[in-house]
């Protein structure tokens, strides 16, 4: 089964922080996952969401009010959150959500 991929944007609150090929991790869980490319706006949180990375593995809506717009503006709905992971160690900045309705995907 190949898995399909839907373009995505990465937002806080209403400001766009980048851009997003997502592809279905676990479809059990409603998991979606992919690497986030930043954009200018995302340098204003980067050390908050490094900072949330060290002290709990992910930047998560409980840090921040992240949302997720699908190319045609369809915005997912994720009952088990959205988190970022971004360390000092790596150039990849990955995003994941879970408990998301796949049928809009």
């Amino acid at each position: 089964m190949q898995s399909k991929l839907r373009q995505g944007y990465l937002y806080i609150d209403d400001e766009k922080i980048g851009e997003v090929i997502f592809s279905i991790m676990d479809e059990s869980m409603g998991g979606i996952g992919g690497r986030l490319v930043p954009n200018d706006n995302y340098q204003k949180y980067q050390s908050s969401i490094r900072q949330h990375f060290v002290k709990q593995g992910v930047s998560n809506v409980g840090n921040f009010k992240f949302r997720i717009l699908l190319e045609d503006s369809t915005e997912l709905k994720s009952e088990g959150g959205i988190g970022v992971v971004d360390s000092e160690d790596s150039d990849e900045i990955y995003v994941e959500a879970a408990g998301l309705d796949l049928s809009k995907f």
